[in-house]
């Protein structure tokens, strides 16, 4: 990447406010650093981030605020073509546990380990990845198609554009001070 377009991405959050519903808060053991992450569930190195984050016992430290970016344009009006076609229906199981009191975290890691399932689920279509969501968590399956959970969708969308978020995943930012991709690779633990 060259410098004229590291200087047209986010260094800091120009916007960190939010509008509600942007931001899914994950519970952490000993939350102490703020920290938002934008992560796609179906997206490998997301999963690997993720994963990582946890291994290292880094995750169970941050505050986290969780903003899901699907990389499907299923429902994210960005993209022409889906990244990872069905991430929109986890996405919204995701908004939609931390609507109804249940754990976005066990959505999310759930995802992760099923990685590999629901990614072809979701290339065989949104019918088949959506009921596999509705067997593992039946209470969200009414949620996922609702005017809410799409004005969430849209919510997150607009605050990412407004942050002149790219259009990746996964990114992380302490604070309002983004970590660079090197850092949220071979750099985590350093970061």
């Amino acid at each position: 990447t060259d410098s004229l377009t590291w200087k047209k991405l986010a260094l800091k959050l120009e916007k960190p406010a939010a509008p509600e519903g942007v931001f899914v808060k994950i519970r952490t053991d000993h939350p102490k650093q703020p920290a938002i992450t934008i992560e796609d569930p179906l997206c490998p190195s997301c999963k690997a981030f993720h994963e990582r984050m946890v291994a290292e016992g880094t995750y169970e430290n941050l505050d986290v605020s969780l903003v899901v970016f699907p990389l499907d344009d299923a429902c994210n009006w960005n993209l022409r073509a889906p990244t990872h076609p069905g991430a929109c229906v986890v996405a919204k199981a995701i908004l939609c546990a931390d609507k109804t009191g249940g754990s976005a975290r066990e959505v999310l890691e759930w995802s992760y380990k099923n990685q590999e399932d629901l990614a072809a689920a979701g290339k065989a279509g949104a019918p088949t990845l959506r009921a596999k969501v509705k067997a593992r968590f039946p209470s969200v399956d009414a949620c996922i198609d609702t005017p809410e959970v799409d004005k969430r969708i849209e919510e997150i969308l607009r605050w990412a554009q407004s942050n002149k978020l790219r259009l990746s995943t996964p990114q992380m930012f302490l604070g309002d001070t983004r970590v660079c991709p090197e850092d949220t690779d071979i750099g985590l633990a350093y970061a």
